[in-house]
């Protein structure tokens, strides 16, 4: 950990979950065994640069590979298909207190010592 808990930091840009719907694709929307990346982050910069406190380090999900997954049915059951998760991608951001009761995810690379 390059910062440690209760140091001083500044920082311009932030990490941002990205809010999805929980029907974001259908098995019609794949074609064969193609894979579908959906980012889950997003990095906001804001106007001002802002002071915080490091609260710690999370891993947080970055991106997600959705991919079809089939079951080939019997006798009784016809074929089905579904979109399953294949893998996910994760990354490391700090928490950074910025005021009272608000926080943010923030990169490493986008903090500088305060």
């Amino acid at each position: 950990m390059k910062y440690r808990l209760g140091q001083k930091v500044k920082y311009k840009r932030i990490s941002k979950k990205i809010m999805i719907d929980t029907q974001y694709w259908t098995p019609d929307d794949f074609e064969g065994y193609e894979e579908k990346v959906l980012e889950r982050r997003e990095s906001i910069e804001s106007k001002n640069e802002r002071i915080g406190y490091v609260m710690g380090r999370r891993k947080l999900t970055f991106k997600t590979y959705f991919v079809v997954a089939r079951d080939s049915g019997d006798d009784w059951e016809p074929e089905t298909e579904w979109v399953e998760i294949a893998r996910q991608e994760y990354g490391f951001a700090y928490l950074i207190a910025y005021g009272m009761g608000q926080t943010n995810y923030v990169l490493e690379e986008d903090l500088k010592r305060g």
